[in-house]
């Protein structure tokens, strides 16, 4: 599958990769050898460095400002990737927010943010590229999903439903794309300890360890090691699947 502009070596998009989850998978897959493009929304602080950090370790990693909830930009944006790079190897789609609140209390504005940033994006995002990918022979589209897609949350009614959407997308895409040498697949990570919950009270962190079977929470390192794997050619027939990384949370 020659998916790449001439001279140029295989690149991923991560979308969401300045921070968290994001960043350790933009690292993970610099580290493998891709170049790596991603998207940030409003910290280019962190962005800018995570691209230093991996110039620093020999890999090639470039941060791009976009507002994923406006198809019209995101259109642009992937028309310019595409005619500099060509068609990606993989596309990731890890960008989200959450707005928890009890479902009495909710209001229309944080449904249709969670649903615009979680679900519109990665469908704009995915549209893109997709066609690019049909023509040069193949690829792979991972969603960046969560276990509150299957086990309820209180206070996450329109995260929930949003990640829930994605498994549904990821199976029906799959489907669709499987005869164009396509894989789609979804990853639900359980409670993993990102900066945020670093720095969370020590009794805090403590009780969301007590929830998990395997007694600790799992790290970015390995659910971005995962993801490399479900987007390798070691993952070949897999498509149309979710893979649930939580510690035996959901068991």
């Amino acid at each position: 599958m020659n998916n790449t502009v001439e001279g140029l070596g295989p690149w991923v998009l991560v979308t969401g990769g300045s921070r968290g989850i994001g960043r350790a998978l933009v690292r993970e897959f610099a580290a493998r050898g891709d170049r790596v493009a991603f998207t940030f929304r409003s910290a280019e602080a962190e962005a800018r460095s995570i691209e230093s950090e991996v110039a620093a370790s020999g890999g090639q990693a470039f941060g791009y400002q976009i507002d994923g909830t406006d198809s019209d930009a995101v259109t642009a944006f992937a028309d310019r990737l595409l005619a500099e790079q060509g068609a990606p190897r993989a596309v990731i789609n890890n960008a989200g927010i959450t707005r928890d609140g009890k479902f009495l209390s909710a209001d229309q504005k944080s449904w249709r943010d969670v649903i615009a940033n979680n679900i519109d994006a990665m469908f704009y995002i995915t549209r893109a590229f997709i066609p690019a990918m049909v023509e040069q022979g193949g690829g792979v589209v991972l969603q960046m999903s969560s276990i509150t897609a299957i086990k309820g949350n209180p206070g996450q009614t329109n995260y929930g439903a949003s990640k829930a959407a994605m498994i549904g997308f990821t199976r029906s895409l799959a489907v669709e794309l499987a005869r164009f040498n396509i894989r789609v697949n979804a990853l639900l990570p359980g409670l993993i300890a990102t900066d945020m919950v670093d720095e969370m009270p020590e009794a805090a962190r403590k009780a969301m360890k007590n929830l998990v079977p395997m007694r600790r929470l799992g790290t970015v390192q390995e659910i971005a090691a995962t993801a490399a794997f479900l987007i390798s050619d070691q993952a070949s027939y897999i498509t149309g699947q979710t893979l649930v990384i939580d510690g035996g949370l959901t068991a």
